[in-house]
This record gives C-alpha cells, structure tokens and sequence, in this order.
C-alpha cells in the first residue's frame, strides 16, 4: 500500500510541467493554444485548425506489471485541433475541441503490430476521443468582463509543486511527457473579473483529474494490481463534483506584482476514504475528493536581468496516507511554499530555477507516512537559435520529498508557420522502493511529433 498511497496523493501532480509565462504579466491567464495568424481582421469570425500526428517510443521494459512489457511503442496518436471564434461588439464566443485516436489498438486488432496487448478500457480510452477545449461566451463592457461556459484557470506557475494552480483540472496520462500548459484541462466556470485585477469564479460540478486506464504505463494504483482482473482489489469512485469557488485580487505595488487567492474547491485528486474487506474476501477501496480551502499569496518583481517569484499558500483538508497502509488516509493542513528565478541575461538563453516545500500539520492526532518538512526542486535551462526557429530545452525536476527524479531534453523546429516537429526525451529515476517513481523508473520514452497549420 506505501506505493500506492503515494501515488495517488500529490506525486503524480508534480510531473506536469511547464514554460515560465511572460515577465510583462506574470500573472495573466495563460493561454492555452497558439495565437491565430494570417486572419481578417475586420471580419467577426476567426478560426484555426491544425492536425499533429505524435509517435512515443519506450527504449526499457517497464519495473511494474503493465500491459507494455518490452521496450516498444507507447502510442501512435493523431489529434485534429479545430476553433471557431465570434465577436460583436462587446460579445464573443468560441467553440474549440479535438478528436484524438491513438492507432495501437486498431493496428494490434489488425494483426500490423503485435507489440502488447490492450485492455477493454485502455482501448477505449485510446480510441476516438472528443476533448472539448475552451468553449464559452463572455460579455465584456467598461471596467467588467463576463465569462461563462468551458475555461481554463491558470493561476499558478510553480513546476515543482501545485501552490496557487488550484483551478486547473489536469491530464495525468502521461506525467512529465508534456507542459503544464498542455495538462490543464478546461472546467464548467462562471467567471466575473473588475479592472483586470478582481476575479470570482464558481466552477460548476468539476471532474476530478484524468487517469489512465488501469495497466498502463503511468497506473495511479498498478502497485494494487494483480495481473488479473479479477483478482483486482475494487475501487469504487464517489467524487463530489460540488460546485467550488474562488476570489482573486492582483495588484502591482513598488515594482512588484502580487496576487492574492482565496477559494474553497473540491480537491482534483482522489484519495482513499474507507478500505473494507467484503465476505467474499474481496477488498474494496473507496476514493473520494475532498473539500479544501486555500489561501495564497504570489509575489514577482523584475531586477536587471532577473525575473524573482515566490508562491506561498495555506491548504486545509489536505488529504495524507496513514500510517498504518491499511487505515484510511488522514485529513491535515499544509503550508506549501516556492521561491524561484528566471535569469536571460545571456544571448539567447533563459535559466530559471526554483525550490519548494511542503510542511504538513502532524501534530495532535494526525500519523501520516509523509515527513512533517518535505522539499522538492526544479531547473530548466532554453537556448534558442536561427530567429526562434530552433528551441533546445534541457529540464530536471526532483519531487517533493525526495521521492524521485525527472529528466527531459527536447528540441523544436519550425519549419516554416505550417509546420513545426519537436523531438524528446523523458527519463524517470527512483532509487528506493517506497518512492512515488519507483513503479515508473523504467518508463523512459522518446517522443516524436509534427504538426500542421491547416
């Protein structure tokens, strides 16, 4: 149960990643697709499409019984991204998606490839999926701006740890394998923002993170597993969707940028509430989300060369494995921290740095698995080349708590503003049992991709 208990807390979370967003509005929201080109201005309708075919590679035979068991291909996917924007006058409203389908399945079910062999529900996931991207209408006059419908909430940057990026619903699929910007997921909002610096959201009914099929490589509870379905124990998912909420206020005082955040959310995690043992021998395990609220404070300010930042944020509910692996998981407070700098005084080169903690409350009645005082760290460094048509990033990130590393090299080019290939290189690395990547540690992959502007 150590490793599953890990797992399915915060670990996984801390695997997105993410581009620093621009120093001239540290926090805006970030976007979540590329800007339009080569449209009429003058015309209320604006659209872009774009199609991107991706391959990944595993070059080692995974540590944990998943369906993958060889080095082999990890997915073969095409997505076709399509956005329709309307604008009159002070209305605007977009409608935006992709269709996703990974071609393994189809080719293994073809007899073309014969690499592993797939569940029911991992085809299912694979195959044909709709992800509604930001869809909504807003209404946007003097000192107001309106919003309501399908949103992405960017609020927080930190890349080592989740602080004050409490809004974001997130992709956990495939952890460290892509930007953070790619794994936020957009949620059911109501959104009122006053002078670009007061915003109140209510989000509507939130889903909880999306997880991979159980036995794939990335399996939140493969340390549960069997290798036999029928001998799984049985999780039985009871998530609240209530309706959350949230204030924040920016402001920018003496050269530094501040943001303050209060919200009470359903947290997007779900975390073991109740373990029985039904007459049948069979073990049931309840996940639920829980009700936290979360006051934080971000601060960034420019000096010379360097870009400073700090995010420090109070979570209350905060879920934690017991100590005995078979109670329920404790109910805790924790104060999350980061300090970190982005430095690009050398041509064409950006390093950014930063540190985070966590203390959690143990005092009292609390025993959880998890120290009192845990730190993680992350660094990247991006050198880019030939007018921006060259990206070369380097990345490293160590969880909270020493609970396991991650490597990542990739470099970009753009061919010419139809097209742009990116190739990657993803390497996890846990040294002990009870760390969260120990399952993962063989999951390193290659990862090819090109896309066209249609």
């Amino acid at each position: 149960m150590r490793r599953h208990n890990n797992i399915a807390g915060a670990a996984l979370l801390t695997l997105a990643f993410a581009n620093p967003a621009p120093a001239q509005d540290f926090f805006a929201t970030v976007a979540t697709d590329e800007p339009t080109t080569g449209v009429d201005a003058d015309s209320p309708w604006q659209s872009k499409a774009w199609v991107q075919q991706s391959a990944g590679y595993g070059y080692r035979a995974p540590a944990a019984n998943v369906s993958r068991s060889s080095a082999d291909f990890t997915r073969l996917e095409t997505q076709l991204y399509s956005e329709l924007e309307w604008r009159e006058g002070p209305i605007k409203a977009r409608v935006a998606g992709s269709i996703t389908q990974d071609w393994l399945p189809g080719l293994a079910q073809a007899g073309i490839w014969s690499g592993y062999d797939f569940t029911a529900e991992q085809r299912a996931q694979r195959r044909w999926r709709l992800d509604l991207s930001d869809t909504y209408v807003s209404w946007e006059q003097d000192n107001w701006w309106l919003k309501a419908g399908y949103q992405t909430f960017a609020w927080g940057e930190a890349e080592s740890l989740k602080i004050t990026d409490v809004l974001a619903r997130r992709d956990q699929r495939w952890p460290g394998q892509q930007d953070l910007e790619l794994t936020r997921l957009p949620v059911p909002a109501l959104r009122a923002t006053w002078q670009n610096r007061l915003d109140l959201v209510m989000l509507i009914e939130p889903l909880p993170d999306r997880l991979p099929a159980a036995y794939e490589e990335f399996d939140p509870y493969i340390a549960l597993r069997t290798g036999d379905s029928q001998t799984d124990p049985m999780l039985i998912e009871q998530p609240a969707n209530r309706p959350g909420f949230a204030l924040r206020w920016r402001e920018h005082w003496g050269g530094v940028d501040t943001q303050l955040l209060l919200a009470e959310v359903d947290s997007y995690e779900l975390t073991p509430t109740q373990i029985a043992i039904t007459p049948q021998g069979n073990t049931e395990i309840t996940l639920a989300t829980s009700r936290q609220q979360i006051v934080g404070l971000s601060l960034q300010a420019v000096q010379g060369n360097f870009l400073w930042r700090s995010e420090q944020a109070w979570h209350n509910h905060v879920m934690l494995p017991a100590a005995e692996p078979t109670a329920s998981w404790q109910d805790t407070s924790q104060w999350r921290g980061m300090v970190g700098a982005d430095y690009n005084g050398i041509h064409n080169l950006t390093i950014t740095g930063e540190y985070s903690w966590i203390h959690s409350d143990t005092t009292g009645d609390v025993t959880t698995q998890a120290e009192s005082w845990q730190s993680g760290a992350s660094a990247r460094v991006t050198y880019t080349a030939y007018n921006e048509r060259l990206t070369l990033q380097a990345y490293g990130l160590v969880l909270p708590g020493n609970e396991g590393t991650v490597w990542r090299l990739s470099g970009e080019w753009v061919w010419s503003d139809q097209l742009q290939t990116e190739l990657m290189l993803v390497d996890y690395s846990a040294g002990a049992p009870e760390d969260t990547l120990y399952p993962y540690r063989a999951n390193d992959a290659v990862l090819l991709s090109a896309r066209w502007a249609l």
